[in-house]
C-alpha cells in the first residue's frame, strides 16, 4: 500500500500542535526548518497520531518508508515504566524493537520525548508501534502508562 503523503507544512502544523514542552518544540522546529528546507527540499511527508497501544499494536506504515520523527508522551498519572517500540514490520511490534524509547514511571508521568532522525531511518517493511512493560518483552502497558504521540515518516 502506498503512503498518502501530504505537504510538509501541514505535517509541521499538526506536529507542533501536539507538544507542550520547549525542548521538544525546538527540536521539531529545527527539524522542519533546517532539515526539510535545506536537506530534503520540503518533501511531502506522512503524519500519523497513535494511541491505544495498551490494547493493540498500531501500524503506522505497511510499506517501506523512512522514519523522521517519533514523539511520545506518558500519561500524567503514570507510575510504571513503559517502553515505546517501533518495529520494521508491517503488522506487529516486536518484543525487541528496532527503535526503543524508555518512559519512566514514578516521576515520569506527563513527560514528552522526541526522537529525530534527520536523514530518515530506513525501514524496509514498514513501521508498527507497541508499548510494553519491559525492554525485551511484549506484555502490553496498561492504559494508565501507555505512551501516546505521533510519527512522521516519508517515502523510502
Amino acid at each position: 500500500m502506498a503512503l498518502a503523503l501530504i505537504a510538509a507544512s501541514i505535517v509541521k502544523r499538526k506536529g507542533l500542535g501536539q507538544t507542550r514542552t520547549a525542548g521538544v518544540e525546538q527540536m521539531l522546529r529545527t527539524f522542519f526548518q533546517d532539515v526539510l528546507n535545506d536537506q530534503l527540499k520540503n518533501q511531502d511527508l506522512y503524519y500519523e497520531a497513535f494511541s491505544g497501544l495498551q490494547t493493540a499494536d498500531q501500524v503506522i506504515a505497511d510499506a517501506a518508508c523512512k522514519l523522521y520523527v517519533l514523539f511520545g508522551k506518558k500519561p500524567a498519572a503514570s507510575t510504571v515504566d513503559a517502553w515505546l517500540k517501533g518495529s520494521d514490520h508491517a503488522t506487529v511490534a516486536a518484543a525487541n524493537g528496532d527503535v526503543v524509547a524508555k518512559y519512566l514511571g514514578a516521576g515520569g508521568g506527563g513527560r514528552e520525548h522526541v526522537l529525530v532522525f534527520p536523514n530518515g531511518l530506513s525501514l524496509a517493511t514498514g513501521l508498527t508501534l507497541g508499548c510494553h512493560t519491559t525492554v525485551n518483552g511484549n506484555s502490553k502497558s496498561l492504559v494508565a502508562d501507555a505512551v501516546t504521540g505521533f510519527a512522521i515518516i516519508g517515502a523510502a
